[in-house]
């Protein structure tokens, strides 16, 4: 039996904010060891993806929805050490200012508009945030405005949500409303011990 409450069932029925926030204040101090237990390899396969396209490893990048600071761990793996991170959670970002991999730790709603100017960084990543009843499609228009135009913006989708929840057709949108690029996109597994696949989807902002 796993020495702390299991709570990723909890992650996708969230109802607003205030829910999610609460989520994570549980969740922070165990959320790695619960979503190692589960085979979480998102992160890795998307840092590993991200690293072929931004070959630059001196970008000044962010990673949107940092959590406690996965996908950073594998992002300093491939080289890269000039990253800034951003979460919601105050506590989930307590636990990544633990890793000493973050520049700047930036607490902000991605859906209330962030206060960050245009074109900031070079590079972002984002894994996990992009989900059930989470940010939501929108959120993508203020990722891709803290980026300059030729960035990289490496975008991974719970494959359940990809379709259902609109984000599909969001990036549609964004291709057709000349904001951004699609240079690839696959499949990719998510959450291997419950069978959840996931969308990487990498952009090049126009």
């Amino acid at each position: 039996m796993p020495k702390y409450q299991p709570l990723l069932e909890k992650a996708y029925d969230r109802k607003d904010k205030e829910e999610v926030m609460s989520l994570y204040s549980d969740w922070a101090e165990h959320y790695d060891d619960e979503l190692g237990d589960n085979e979480y390899v998102a992160p890795q396969r998307a840092a590993a993806l991200f690293a072929e396209y931004v070959p630059d490893r001196t970008v000044h990048l962010i990673d949107i929805g940092c959590g406690t600071g996965l996908v950073g761990r594998f992002l300093v793996a491939h080289g890269f050490e000039n990253i800034d991170g951003l979460d919601l959670s105050a506590d989930m970002l307590a636990q990544a200012g633990k890793t000493g991999i973050y520049k700047k730790l930036i607490q902000a709603d991605l859906t209330a508009g962030l206060k960050i100017a245009d074109a900031t960084y070079d590079a972002v990543i984002s894994v996990g945030t992009f989900t059930h009843n989470h940010v939501g499609p929108q959120g993508l228009d203020e990722v891709l405005r803290i980026v300059k135009p030729g960035a990289i913006a490496g975008i991974t989708v719970n494959g359940d949500a990809y379709v259902e929840d609109g984000y599909r057709a969001k990036f549609d949108q964004l291709v057709k409303d000349g904001i951004c690029t699609i240079v690839n996109e696959r499949d990719e597994d998510y959450i291997i011990a419950r069978s959840i696949r996931g969308r990487v989807v990498t952009l090049k902002k126009t």
